[in-house]
């Protein structure tokens, strides 16, 4: 289904008005175009280079970070490369701005295979030239119909970051002239405790029923089977 052919009032919530495949910049769209496989990679602790090494990319695929880019170490050059950062409404700067002084030069400066995009901007802003820009709604199904009340009657932030792209992208992928497949890697909870603002039911219960691979983490040696290997 195109975005055309949804009865949304887009004009009903903060972003709305926004196309939202007007908002990806032509130098992204064009990569998508020709990519083969796009890889969403969380900020999970428990993510190793053997993870990433497994899958065998290569310069077809798109591998897609979020906000501080905490893997950005075991990324590989040869790869394009699309940094996500989500907004920090009541403090006004987006996660991960500036880059990480730890994060490869490559990564910063190569502008061909490397794209930026900010999500959830909830204040006027004209982003750079090449950079695509989402406001606070993205007027998408799974967005907009997002929980908004937690069970102890507080209210969720929104979307995760990666949700937000997991989404734009898998809708992205039905439209005429694109046609990669999706994967995930680390977006579980090996590492530990979820912070509470997102609904991470909601947008786990998305994923297992999209055509989208989840990519399960290698296992990894417990302490004492480490121990009593030596």
């Amino acid at each position: 289904m195109t975005l055309e052919q949804t009865d949304m009032q887009l004009d009903a919530r903060p972003g709305g008005d926004q196309h939202v495949f007007g908002c990806l910049s032509d130098e992204l769209k064009t990569c998508l175009r020709q990519a083969e496989r796009v890889l969403l990679l969380a900020n999970n602790p428990a993510i190793t280079a053997a993870d990433l090494q497994a899958l065998q990319l290569g310069e077809r695929d798109v591998v897609v970070s979020f906000n501080t880019c905490l893997k950005g170490t075991l990324l590989d050059m040869r790869t394009h490369q699309v940094l996500v950062h989500g907004y920090n409404a009541p403090d006004h700067y987006f996660f991960g701005l500036p880059m990480r002084a730890d994060l490869p030069n490559w990564l910063r400066d190569d502008r061909a295979r490397h794209f930026t995009v900010l999500v959830g901007c909830t204040t006027p802003l004209c982003p750079l030239p090449g950079v695509s820009l989402f406001y606070e709604r993205i007027p998408l199904p799974p967005l907009w119909n997002y929980p908004t009340t937690r069970p102890d009657g507080k209210r969720f932030v929104g979307p995760s970051t990666g949700f937000n792209a997991l989404v734009v992208l898998d809708t992205l992928r039905h439209q005429p002239g694109f046609d990669y497949a999706m994967l995930t890697l680390g977006f579980s909870n090996e590492a530990g405790k979820l912070w509470s603002g997102h609904a991470w039911a909601y947008e786990r219960a998305w994923l297992l029923q999209a055509d989208i691979t989840v990519v399960e983490l290698k296992a990894r040696r417990k302490w004492w089977q480490l121990w009593r290997r030596r």
